[in-house]
């Protein structure tokens, strides 16, 4: 990434020599107008990494101003449509998002797209700015993320959570086995979880209320002569222990436990965490060939840049979001539309 500084007089001055010196693509990482002081000085940078991703021309984006600076309200399709691109960015970096992630991700929208969505926006009875933004977003996260809801393909699923220790994986597969329950679907519940206290007594208290039966697995061997006694009609829940992801020993036996035929390894972690901290550890986790990953804590946390960084990183699936520490109707199927409302919820309530 290289980065570059610009003083000018005003901001349309130096938002037309950040394009000059580093074209449509550049990035505005911070603005700077003192009190007392004539002009503005600020910093741009344009990526110069290799990606397998050529993005389409993006705007120059505008920065969040400094308290004491004042914008001028934005008069042109061009200077709305650069408002508009600032909005989104401001959002994405609310939740600490990763500037290279913000870039990579504001730039699946074009310059057209930001001009002819801040015209409509313009003319419309209704300016409240979360319609349009939200909107924005919806487009951008689709484009850019892949999605896979849980239990939506044709066949019943055969699923083992995996994660590391204290993230809810436990919990989720209550959630999950009591949708399959309500929906009258024949389900099997397994957990490996057997060293940590009350491990297996949590899970059994909620398969009790379930009326199923809870099958404690000692090895990947065990479970593998289990699983071959399940009819392929049934569902397949398996809990796993909390896993270190630094720690080979714990890896290699969650390793050996995944390695059951049709069974697939869902990821798990919860919102909140340091992007750059939850990139490592789902990095960690990617010897096992997880796919997807699934939600939990969204209900608690303000920020998902961890979790966002993560997905885009290692190019995982969106699946499910877990809403709320209730048991019935909390893990909501995610998309575009559930992922921007997650990221605009208290970003605009903060304003």
């Amino acid at each position: 990434m290289r980065l570059r500084t610009f003083h000018a007089a005003d901001m349309p001055s130096a938002m037309k020599l950040v394009r000059e010196a580093l074209g449509d693509n550049a990035v505005i990482l911070s603005s700077d107008a003192q009190k007392g002081k004539k002009g503005i000085t600020v910093t741009a940078a344009i990526d110069t990494r290799d990606d397998d991703y050529t993005p389409p021309a993006a705007l120059a984006l505008a920065p969040a101003p400094a308290p004491s600076f004042r914008r001028a309200a934005p008069e042109t399709n061009t200077e709305r449509g650069e408002q508009l691109a600032f909005e989104v960015q401001n959002v994405l970096r609310f939740h600490n998002l990763p500037e290279h992630f913000v870039s990579k991700i504001v730039q699946r929208a074009s310059t057209k797209e930001f001009m002819s969505l801040s015209a409509l926006h313009h003319i419309s009875a209704n300016r409240d700015e979360k319609p349009v933004l939200r909107l924005l977003l919806e487009k951008i996260l689709s484009s850019y993320f892949q999605f896979n809801p849980l239990f939506t393909g044709p066949a019943p699923d055969r699923l083992m959570l995996i994660g590391p220790p204290g993230i809810g994986k436990t919990l989720t597969i209550a959630k999950l086995a009591t949708r399959l329950a309500m929906e009258k679907k024949s389900f099997a519940v397994f957990t490996t979880d057997n060293q940590r206290a009350g491990g297996i007594e949590q899970l059994q208290a909620f398969t009790d209320i379930l009326e199923t039966h809870l099958h404690p697995i000692a090895s990947a061997t065990e479970l593998a002569r289990n699983l071959n006694n399940i009819p392929e009609e049934t569902y397949v829940l398996i809990d796993t222990a909390g896993c270190n992801p630094y720690d080979d020993k714990e890896l290699k036996a969650l390793k050996a436990l995944t390695a059951q035929r049709d069974v697939e390894p869902i990821m798990v972690l919860p919102a909140g965490g340091d992007a750059s901290e939850t990139i490592d550890i789902v990095e960690a986790f990617m010897t096992i060939p997880c796919k997807r990953l699934l939600v939990t804590r969204a209900d608690t946390t303000k920020r998902f840049g961890g979790v966002i960084a993560a997905a885009a990183a290692h190019k995982l699936a969106f699946s499910n979001v877990s809403t709320s520490s209730s048991i019935v109707n909390s893990l909501e199927p995610v998309d575009g539309a559930v992922l921007a409302q997650m990221l605009l919820r208290y970003q605009l309530q903060s304003r």
